[in-house]
């Protein structure tokens, strides 16, 4: 799996750059009963930092801006538009994903298929696609900077998260919440860890955090509900978004100019892209259609079609 390291403020060619796949798998490890008792640790029962404390980050500041920005370049202040539109899917309809929610049967609904989604406009129409990753690329001569440090996850009721796929930026943060009445055990394949941090159920205690240690595609899984698989993207860059329920996106900040709008989605075998002029101020419309195509020959490395 080649580095998709590309999605920076540089020149980027429609479809030129990749979507920052690291070169570890995505196999869920499961640890034995054992290891867990040996190294969970309740996240709310952990000291946590005064109220007007700093939150540091275990990923120094150096490299993240060695990271995002290596060659030193001006961060874009200029004038911004936004861009939002719908990701549709054609093709035969999502099959069933054979899960084990026991606990929480609920959670069938969330991940009880291959892929999410809805109901289509017109009879054998395309249906609006969810969790589908989008970018805008296509700027160059400047750096983008990440405006917030956290990307919040919000565990539902129905002991889901509300999507399946997660986007964010490289240097951020994950703060996972727990709405049900389940405890979560949230962790990244690629980032092994020697405590298990526990999302303590309805909301007690604060948020845990994450701290994914480098760009690309990874799994995050959950050693408590096994059902769980989210494909996480961190991205060099914030021009990014995930499609809801009803397929629908949206991407602020944008710079004016000409930009590469491009769209896939973990398991559907397909990717979009479209050019749009942004303007100051103007929101473009840009609706992306991917087709899934169960039978078709799968690639070396779906995650490293798109974006680029």
């Amino acid at each position: 799996m080649r580095d998709m390291g590309n999605l920076r403020a540089a020149p980027c060619a429609a479809f030129g750059l990749a979507l920052l796949a690291s070169g570890a798998g995505c196999a869920r490890r499961e640890p034995s009963s054992a290891a867990l008792s040996a190294s969970a640790t309740v996240a709310s029962s952990a000291p946590e930092p005064a109220a007007s404390a700093p939150v540091v980050s275990p990923i120094p500041q150096e490299l993240v801006d060695r990271t995002l920005n290596p060659n030193h370049l001006p961060v874009y202040d200029g004038p911004t538009g936004s861009v939002e539109g719908t990701i549709l899917v054609t093709g035969p309809a999502s099959p069933d994903n054979h899960v084990e929610a026991h606990s929480c049967p609920a959670a069938i609904d969330i991940y009880g298929k291959l892929f999410r989604e809805g109901t289509p406009g017109t009879p054998g129409g395309p249906r609006p696609l969810a969790d589908a990753i989008v970018i805008a690329v296509g700027y160059g001569g400047y750096y983008l900077a990440e405006k917030n440090p956290v990307k919040s996850i919000n565990i539902s009721v129905n002991c889901g998260y509300p999507e399946r796929s997660i986007a964010m930026t490289y240097g951020q943060r994950i703060e996972v919440a727990n709405a049900s009445k389940y405890p979560f055990a949230p962790m990244i394949d690629t980032d092994p860890s020697p405590a298990v941090m526990m999302a303590a159920p309805l909301g007690a205690g604060d948020p845990i955090r994450l701290y994914p240690r480098r760009p690309g595609h990874s799994v995050m899984g959950d050693l408590m509900q096994p059902y769980v698989r989210e494909d996480l993207y961190v991205l060099r860059h914030p021009l990014h978004a995930v499609s809801g329920l009803d397929g629908h996106y949206r991407i602020d900040g944008v710079p004016v100019g000409k930009m590469s709008v491009a769209a896939q989605h973990p398991t559907v075998n397909s990717q979009a892209q479209a050019q749009v002029s942004i303007e100051a101020g103007v929101v473009q419309r840009v609706d992306l259609t991917l087709e899934y195509s169960p039978k078709a020959p799968q690639p070396t490395d779906k995650h490293d079609l798109i974006l680029r």
